[in-house]
């Protein structure tokens, strides 16, 4: 028997790539930030006399679903030896259904178990969305304790696996803030946590530094080598105590309040805090003119975020035809001037695609015919942006002044700005740069689509023969002027697509685009910067997608020259269309 067990594999295995992969029925998705901690303890019993190898490594998976963080029952059904190894926090499998995995005995102290795989949330709360048919499969082996089957041994890095019910009970994302380096405000990193004991774990998350895809855009005022005393942060009367431990603190005013503002956004994201306490070796961060709690930003002297004062309306254009599109006109009356519009936008000839529409609304954007350049508009004059490259892609604005598009250009250039704010008709001020991604190198890009902060974009681009389509969040390094300079290193988003055309944001934290997964059909698609991936209801011939506020207002272009509004779970016609733009941000 002890050969036996010293010879047994132990395996976790995930088959295909590795967010909640929903690529099927249409499921309402999560807001960061918005889980509430567990009311009532989950647990489930240990095991039972006489269980069989199975049925101890059944038991053992359901006991790691519990939710008050100590898991004393799942422990019972390891070795003492086992236990001490095993850290539920390691790597933990989302799983895609209710359904109990598959339990297979491959010998007497070996049971293999499978099941399918929705994503995988690593150590530091990564979360990668698998493919979607993809299973996972874990090797455990067991050895008999005082006539009685126990685990052994568990598979290197196996944490839990949770079942798709389970999920929001369980672990859901929420951000861990930085600095922005452009502006005065926060830049969240969107991480998945499991909800028991969520303040430490969410302070602790603060203490790393920041993740490469946000080098070069934002800033930790953290000390390197920080620590919390005692891995706790201890909540009372809604206020959470952050005591950190080092001596390293730089000096200065705005140090302490970029470590306050960190500490305060993270922490009150936690259902019970709405206020924090920190200190450093035991004493108090001192702010001038603060004492006691913490509670907003605005205390720490930072600016309230700036209202949205745009005007612009999002356009549709209809054959060459650009006017304002009003949502509220039902599709009887889309297509039909009722009245002088109060905005007036130049003919857009189909031949040029991709419009794109500045976020002051002041300016339109397109592709040119031959697909090798890029057109502006303002009033009824039209500007050629001075060549940059080949294969251009979709245009877009971003909030600072930006225009945005990929091309290929020389050498490794791939993405290209160019600033709005000078004369369009003076071709060294209107000349696209570069910005540099050395990620991008071999690639083209579709379009590339900035948040609304200005410090982070989403890249939407294949490799150079149409494959390895993919969507990629990046932080901007700006210079001088706000230029974009260079992006820095990729976070990819979803999966890897079989095709994806067109890339917006609904929200800070959410974009959507038009994608097949694993050659099924084109479908509208929901992707979070946290990682899940969520299809909706499929539009045949959908080409472009756009949104007049959020997720619930999201609109389909199709090739046969129709836009479709989303109502429920259903698309509707809302009249002729071949594009569709909304202001940038």
């Amino acid at each position: 028997m002890a050969a036996a067990v010293a010879a047994a594999a132990t395996v976790l295995a995930l088959s295909g790539c590795g967010g909640l992969t929903t690529y099927g029925p249409v499921q309402s998705g999560r807001e960061v930030g918005s889980g509430e901690a567990p009311q009532v303890t989950v647990v489930f019993p240990g095991p039972q006399q006489g269980s069989t190898q199975e049925g101890i490594v059944r038991g053992f998976l359901r006991a790691g679903a519990a939710s008050d963080g100590a898991y004393d029952n799942a422990r019972k059904f390891l070795t003492t030896a086992a236990s001490e190894r095993w850290n539920p926090d390691e790597t933990i499998v989302l799983l895609a259904s209710d359904e109990s995995p598959t339990v297979r005995q491959v010998d007497p102290a070996t049971v293999a178990v499978t099941a399918a795989a929705a994503g995988t949330v690593d150590a530091t709360g990564r979360f990668t969305a698998a493919d979607p048919g993809s299973t996972v499969t874990a090797t455990f082996s067991l050895t008999p304790v005082n006539g009685q089957w126990r685990i052994d041994a568990l598979p290197k890095g196996f944490g839990r696996w949770i079942a798709a019910g389970d999920v929001a009970r369980l672990v859901q994302p929420f951000a861990i803030h930085y600095v922005s380096l452009s502006r005065r405000a926060m830049v969240p990193d969107v991480r998945w946590f499991p909800l028991d004991r969520l303040a430490p774990r969410l302070a602790k998350a603060q203490l790393d530094p920041v993740p490469d895809y946000l080098a070069g855009a934002a800033v930790s005022a953290v000390p390197a080598r920080a620590r919390l005393l005692g891995d706790a942060v201890s909540v009372k009367d809604s206020v959470a105590s952050v005591n950190l431990i080092s001596s390293q603190l730089a000096p200065g005013q705005a140090t302490r309040q970029n470590l306050w503002a960190q500490f305060v956004t993270t922490l009150t994201q936690v259902p019970d805090v709405s206020a924090v306490l920190l200190a450093i070796d035991g004493l108090p961060v001192d702010l001038d003119g603060i004492e006691g709690p913490v509670a907003s930003l605005a205390q720490v002297g930072f600016p309230a975020p700036a209202p949205d004062t745009s005007t612009a309306k999002p356009v549709v254009r209809r054959g060459a035809d650009v006017t304002v599109f009003d949502p509220g006109v039902n599709a009887q009356e889309q297509g039909r001037q009722t009245q002088a519009p109060a905005t007036t936008y130049p003919a857009v000839p189909a031949t040029f695609t991709h419009l794109a529409l500045s976020a002051d609304g002041s300016e339109l954007a397109a592709i040119d015919p031959d697909g090798d350049g890029i057109s502006r508009w303002r009033g009824d004059n039209r500007y050629e942006v001075p060549g940059f490259g080949r294969d251009v892609g979709a245009p877009a604005y971003d909030r600072r002044g930006f225009l945005w598009a990929g091309g290929v250009g020389r050498g490794s250039d791939r993405l290209f700005v160019v600033d709005v704010r000078a004369d369009p008709a003076d071709p060294r001020a209107a000349a696209a740069t570069p910005v540099a991604a050395d990620w991008l190198a071999g690639r083209r890009v579709l379009e590339a689509r900035v948040a609304s902060d200005g410090d982070r974009v989403a890249v939407l681009s294949t490799r150079a023969d149409g494959r390895d389509v993919r969507v990629d969040l990046a932080g901007i390094s700006r210079g001088e002027g706000g230029r974009p300079q260079r992006l820095s290193a990729p976070l990819r988003l979803g999966v890897v697509f079989s095709s994806a055309q067109d890339l917006v944001w609904l929200d800070d934290e959410t974009l959507a685009t038009v994608a097949s997964v694993g050659g099924a059909p084109v479908r509208p698609t929901i992707l979070t910067v946290g990682g899940e991936l969520r299809a909706l209801a499929e539009v045949p011939g959908a080409i472009r997608v756009g949104t007049t506020g959020g997720e619930r207002n999201l609109y389909v272009v199709t090739s046969q020259g129709r836009l479709l509004s989303r109502v429920g779970t259903r698309w509707v016609d809302s009249g002729p269309a071949n594009d569709l733009a909304a202001p940038a941000g």
